[in-house]
């Protein structure tokens, strides 16, 4: 079991902080383009690796650069240069909120641990309590026991649990 006395986070977010942030990702996912997929398109519609995407660059630098290339009137260059500057603008975009992601995820994994390891401890205390007959303590050690009954009783150290 983690030290109980050690909490790295005792702190929550302020209502008003919540808001800020649910606003600010609300106002980002209307901002974007509605590209929503389906599953199956998701599956069949072609990724782009670093080699495809330095040559769809080339092709458009040729399209920019080459008055002869005969691909200008059957292709777009401005939508070739559209669909470039748009895909590192998002891969810009998600760089940043997978950091965020996983800055959260560390938030809640250390959140998580903290206030299970706190209960875990607690809990014990209650067992002990109610063992040697402190009164009340037998009614909140019954009600809590079940969580522990198909694991075969009390919390191991370090036990894991689902994030």
């Amino acid at each position: 079991m983690s030290n109980t006395n050690q909490n790295l986070l005792n702190q929550t977010l302020e209502a008003l902080t919540v808001t800020e942030i649910m606003e600010a990702l609300n106002t980002a996912a209307a901002a974007l383009p509605d590209a929503t997929l389906t599953d199956e398109q998701r599956r069949n519609l072609n990724a782009i690796s670093v080699d495809n995407k330095v040559f769809a660059e080339e092709v458009l630098d040729e399209m920019n650069t080459n008055p002869n290339a005969a691909v200008n009137a059957t292709y777009n260059l401005e939508f070739l240069a559209n669909d470039l500057q748009l895909f590192e603008q998002v891969e810009s975009i998600i760089s940043r909120l997978m950091d965020m992601v996983q800055r959260l995820e560390d938030v809640k994994r250390l959140a998580g641990h903290e206030a299970y390891g706190m209960a875990t401890g607690a809990y014990g205390m209650l067992e002990v309590m109610a063992r040697t007959g402190v009164p009340g303590a037998q009614a909140s050690f019954d009600r809590l026991k079940p969580r522990f009954a198909k694991s075969g009783g009390r919390p191991v150290d370090g036990e894991e649990t689902a994030s």
